[in-house]
């Protein structure tokens, strides 16, 4: 049975609260915890954001690109291009595969915008693990190493790691990660 660690995840919550005032005008505003917040849409910054091009092209092939270019808030655990490229026995941009690209990448989908900075205060706060449950209802842990580095693992075992600074946008973030979220 999954012990699920709901003090981190409501504690992230509230930090959302208070860790992302968006402004309604164009440009870009600075967070709470420092990050720059751009307030385009997370899709529109997704496509211009370096290594992430594959991670966008994916959410349009698989039709939930439309989802970030909404008013809700979701944090995405964005595969960079290299990791696309390693899980290409996936066969994940083969128009066939569709369903199987939209069930992988709704399992790196989760609720709310959350930055890394976030989630590392949300393990530190805790003194652990903290665990969320994604778009696809699969729980995925984080964890934080000695040296800063934030994990992040999958309940059927894949693990990545953040591999950049996130997009912070107007209606969510991108969290660059360095491999697909999904046994191969």
């Amino acid at each position: 049975m999954r012990k699920h660690n709901r003090k981190g995840g409501l504690l992230i919550a509230a930090s959302l609260a208070f860790a992302l005032p968006l402004a309604a005008c164009s440009g870009s505003e600075e967070a709470a915890t420092g990050e720059t917040v751009s307030n385009d849409t997370l899709a529109s910054q997704l496509a211009s954001a370096d290594s992430l091009s594959t991670a966008s092209s994916a959410l349009n092939d698989s039709g939930l690109g439309q989802i970030f270019d909404g008013t809700a808030n979701y944090t995405l655990l964005a595969p960079d291009d290299a990791a696309f490229e390693a899980a290409s026995s996936l066969e994940l941009d083969d128009p066939a595969n569709r369903a199987l690209l939209a069930e992988v990448l709704r399992d790196h989908i989760l609720p709310g915008a959350m930055s890394g900075n976030d989630i590392g205060k949300a393990i530190d706060d805790t003194g652990g693990p903290v665990e969320m449950t994604t778009m696809g209802d699969t729980t995925v842990t984080f964890t934080k190493a000695e040296d800063g580095t934030i994990t992040v693992s999958s309940s059927d075992g894949s693990e990545a790691h953040f591999a950049g600074d996130a997009v912070m946008t107007s209606n969510g973030s991108a969290i660059p990660i360095d491999t697909i979220l999904r046994k191969i």
